[in-house]
């Protein structure tokens, strides 16, 4: 198990830290995770800035699952869409979003995929120089955009940079070309999480279920969404079966004996039990990983 709080972490502007993408979003990482299982995932908070300083990125996919939740909205996923505060985004394997400009607002972001889905990790990361020189020795990064010109008709190509990077790096590694998987889900899910209702499971224990999203085969390749609402002195036990990252705006979320601030969040490895109990009444989001097995 891990857990941190958003007060007690370090901060970092994306434009800092040689991104390929255009902004200066204050960023916090929360967990970074390769499980056992070959699933991998990253977790930050955001923090958007307006005007120059704001993130933009063209319409992309890619071939890992996102969920995105609005601690403070709104938050730009594409032209005329937003998540409000409070609610979340389920970003499907595949489908398409953008273009994004996220100017105002605070999310958490988990990105999530098994094997070269989601190329996270030492592995991975040791590729990117020699991908970024590659990319660099026949195009050029334009605002967020890889732009490659064919050498024998002249014409201009496009693609989103951090994709760019991830097909290099693929190819780089296999000598084959990278595919994003066809979209099941035709474009980013929004959940108003609010218009749910709670259950009871458990005195003091209440849950409500927001979607399963089926991006992998299988009877437990499903990406489970949920609320867990639990009133004082109330206890709930995670795990065992699933990986999950659990996270909280309310105070009182009570961990091994610690009482937690708000923005405290939760990683429970699969195979492990983790009870949390609560000193006031807590909501927590809660999104349960996907199996292969």
């Amino acid at each position: 198990m891990k857990v941190v709080v958003a007060g007690e972490i370090p901060t970092w502007k994306q434009n800092e830290t040689g991104s390929v993408r255009p902004g200066a979003t204050i960023r916090q990482w929360l967990f970074k995770e390769e499980a056992p299982d070959g699933l991998n995932f990253k977790a930050f908070r955001s923090q958007f800035q307006p005007g120059g300083a704001a993130s933009t990125t063209p319409r992309h996919h890619h071939a890992f699952q996102q969920v995105r939740w609005a601690e403070a909205g709104p938050v730009n996923y594409a032209p005329g869409k937003n998540i409000p505060s409070g609610d979340l985004a389920y970003f499907p394997r595949g489908a398409y979003y953008g273009p994004q400009l996220k100017d105002q607002g605070i999310s958490i972001a988990l990105q999530l995929g098994f094997g070269n889905e989601h190329q996270h990790g030492p592995g991975w990361d040791s590729l990117q120089p020699e991908a970024m020189e590659r990319l660099k020795a026949r195009g050029s990064f334009e605002n967020g955009v890889f732009v490659e010109i064919d050498s024998d008709t002249g014409e201009r190509r496009e693609n989103d940079s951090v994709q760019a990077v991830y097909e290099e790096q693929f190819a780089i590694q296999t000598g084959k070309k990278f595919v994003v998987p066809q979209e099941g889900y035709d474009e980013p899910i929004l959940v108003h999480t609010a218009a749910f209702e709670y259950y009871e499971t458990a005195p003091g224990v209440e849950v409500k279920h927001l979607g399963s999203f089926f991006d992998h085969a299988g009877p437990n390749g499903d990406l489970r969404l949920s609320m867990l609402r639990l009133s004082a002195g109330a206890a709930y036990t995670f795990g065992p079966a699933r990986g999950q990252v659990a996270w909280t705006r309310d105070a009182g979320l009570v961990i091994d004996g610690r009482t937690y601030p708000e923005l405290t969040y939760v990683y429970i490895p699969r195979d492990e039990q983790v009870e949390v109990s609560s000193a006031t009444t807590v909501e927590l989001n809660v999104a349960e990983f996907p199996r292969l097995d």
